[in-house]
């Protein structure tokens, strides 16, 4: 309690100096709006205000305002969104208690999750280029009729920025740094967009460079965390007629020498490193406009991703080292249909498929020797993952109610072929549902409960990993079932011209969680100086808690928003706390424009003490054995607008606050300051 009255004691210091600042300047208009559209709820336009759905939103405005390092760091302090870093290069987002492959992460309506995303954190979310974002929706607590397995906590859902149509033979650009103090970043953006009446076309490439992180309070440099990152973009708008419009997009995303700092720092690596790791995404996507109401929207989309991932490793007391590579090809259609068959129905519906190929090896170069072996991979090298699913879900008003209503299934087809392991072939199937009412109490407040069912079909990580992972060894068990939840939620939305909030309460009963348990290999509990685990369909747990958050203009060009978020899981199996669920957290920002060029942003995120830990979390080196402190930064930024020119500087942890996330690997930077600067041409 002493350290958060200091902690108020400085907010509130610094609040007077930014209020008293910003009386000195006369006032104008801000960009505060209360018509939020949002299509991650139901794959179609819609107020965020009217969906039945507890959803939070980042915008790009906010991305180039704060200038983060990567999109882990642009999320933190997003309502209802928890991010943990194993490393610098990773970032893992918990949604209600849950993160990995418990949560769906997704890239313009196609599935970032392979059958190969792991169980607990990873760092997928880290392969997505900053500057290419238009908005990321984050669907709290329901997902998998829409979008299927692997929604039990929600889904992230990142939107890319699209070139504009309809401007006659029109050209426009840009380029933009950013250095942060003490070398940890420096980086170059350039884009291009060229329109015409029918068609639009859009490039950008990026490159960053990231020196090793420096903390807070004295803690220093924490090396090796440096890595470096290049990504390219291409994407075209076309109209081919007045009723079909097809987009095409290619991204590429590579990150080179990143390092694990946990495992070097505490569990005696000379190295642990994804060299290189890349992501590739190409679809095509054609949108049929039709005045029909059997039909008002029909879209095909036609997708390819590639993740190359290797791994390099070496123990400092071994004469040995290990470089381990797995490439996964998915391949998927989606089908989906948007229908009004009477006034006030909507209807949305669809099949999906996607079909993940992968190749893994992996290497053993004895150094003693100069000799190399070639092993396993950590999948069996071939296997295939099928995953077909048709779902329809409906909304429908009468008077003041909303009722919205909905199922999926889902059939999944595992081909493993393993020669020590055996060669299984594991057809898994789901199937899933959604209720919702709400009640519209007068044009400011509306009250929604929901109910809706949501599972996590085994992958190829489940039924096949022989490998490492961050205490242990794992071994394969094929012989698993479909994760599900029940998710129960009562919420309230106030909406007015000056504020607009949100409480929501909810529990979501696990069923049926895959969890590792300890095990042995060949008749031994310990392989290579690691414990064997395997994985199992043995947990039965809880999750539940609150999230509020308010948005609030304090004058025409002052405003607030400040969320907070309590979660608490229990793992009734074993009776003791679930696995790594965050501490009650939350952020405060205050935004104010200055005059019509100049604005400021003061924010402020704190995390309270999580001292609420499993078995799991005593065991895992990267959470201190008493829990994780608390901790709360300060952060400050500017952005000033000269016609072409943009200039951007930050601040950031003012107070130079030694921190960690829960469940991190890694330490949160320490005072620092960045530098932006954006030039734009247009032609």
């Amino acid at each position: 309690m002493q350290k958060f009255s200091k902690v108020i004691f400085k907010f509130e210091i610094l609040l007077i100096i930014f209020l008293s600042f910003s009386k000195n300047y006369s006032q104008s208009n801000l960009d505060f709006t209360t018509d939020e559209i949002v299509v991650s709820s139901s794959l179609y336009e819609e107020n965020i205000d009217s969906v039945n759905q507890s959803i939070s939103i980042l915008h790009s405005s906010s991305i180039n305002t704060n200038n983060p390092m990567n999109l882990a760091s642009a999320l933190v302090g997003t309502s209802g969104i928890w991010m943990q870093q194993s490393n610098h290069g990773a970032g893992s987002p918990f949604v209600r208690g849950m993160t990995g492959n418990q949560t769906l992460i997704m890239i313009d309506g196609i599935r970032l999750n392979n059958s190969t995303f792991r169980y607990g954190p990873n760092q997928y979310l880290n392969t997505i280029n900053l500057n290419e974002i238009e908005r990321v929706e984050i669907l709290r607590g329901s997902g998998s009729v829409q979008y299927g397995s692997d929604a039990l906590g929600g889904v992230v859902h990142i939107l890319t920025k699209s070139p504009k149509i309809g401007l006659a033979n029109k050209i426009n650009g840009g380029i933009q740094f950013k250095y942060l103090s003490g070398n940890m970043e420096k980086s170059t953006n350039t884009f291009l967009n060229y329109s015409t009446e029918n068609s639009g076309y859009q490039a950008m490439f990026s490159f960053k460079n990231f020196e090793d992180i420096i903390a807070g309070n004295g803690i220093g440099k924490e090396s090796p965390s440096s890595y470096d990152e290049y990504s390219f973009n291409l994407k075209n708008n076309h109209l081919l007629n007045e009723n079909i419009l097809l987009t095409y997009s290619y991204q590429y995303f590579r990150q080179n020498d990143v390092d694990r700092f946990d495992q070097v720092d505490e569990r005696g690596y000379e190295y642990y490193k994804f060299d290189p790791q890349i992501r590739q995404l190409a679809y095509l996507k054609s949108e049929i406009f039709s005045k029909n109401n059997l039909y008002k929207n029909v879209s095909f989309t036609f997708s390819w991703q590639k993740s190359d991932e290797e791994r390099k490793v070496k123990k400092i007391s071994e004469l040995k080292s290990t470089n381990e590579k797995d490439v996964i090809d998915t391949w998927g259609a989606n089908f989906l249909i948007l229908s009004e068959p009477v006034e006030k129905l909507k209807i949305n519906s669809g099949v999906e498929y996607y079909y993940d190929y992968i190749k893994s090896s992996a290497t053993i170069f004895n150094l003693e020797n100069n000799t190399n072996e070639e092993k396993r991979g950590l999948y069996s090298d071939g296997s295939k993952f099928h995953n077909l699913s048709v779902f329809l879900l409906a909304n429908f008003k009468l008077n003041d109610f909303d009722f919205g209503f909905g199922g999926r299934y889902n059939f999944a087809y595992l081909v493993i072929n393993d020669e020590e392991f055996g060669k299984p072939k594991i057809n898994p199937d789901a199937i899933t549902g959604h209720f919702s009412i709400s009640y519209n109490f007068n044009e400011f407040i509306k009250i929604i409960s929901k109910i809706n069912t949501a599972y996590r079909i085994p992958n190829i990580n489940d039924v096949s990993t022989f490998g490492l992972f961050d205490f242990g060894i794992e071994v394969p068990n094929n012989n698993l079932s479909p994760e599900t939840s029940i998710n129960y939620e009562i919420g309230v939305k106030f909406n007015h011209t000056k504020i607009k909030s949100s409480i929501f309460l909810f529990r979501n009963n696990l069923s049926n969680l895959i969890e590792r348990v300890k095990s042995s290999y060949n008749g031994s509990e310990i392989y290579n100086g690691e414990t064997v685990y395997t994985k199992e369909n043995i947990g039965e747990a809880y999750i539940q808690g609150f999230e509020f958050d308010v948005n609030l203009i304090l004058a025409d060009n002052l405003f607030l928003t400040n969320n907070l978020t309590y979660t608490y899981g229990q793992n009734i199996s074993v009776n003791e706390p679930m696995r790594r669920i965050p501490p009650f957290n939350g952020a405060l920002s205050i935004s104010y424009l200055v005059f019509e060029k100049l604005g400021l942003k003061m924010e402020y995120i704190f995390a309270s003490e999580q001292d609420r830990l499993s078995s799991g979390d005593l065991d895992d080196h990267r959470i201190d054995k008493n829990g994780t402190p608390s901790w709360y930064i300060l952060n400050l930024f500017s952005n000033c607008n000269l016609g072409q020119f943009n200039f951007g500087f930050g601040i950031n942890n003012i107070f130079d606050e030694a921190y960690r996330t829960h469940g991190s690997g890694i330490d949160g930077i320490g005072r620092s300051y960045q530098l932006t600067g954006k030039y734009f041409l247009n032609l």
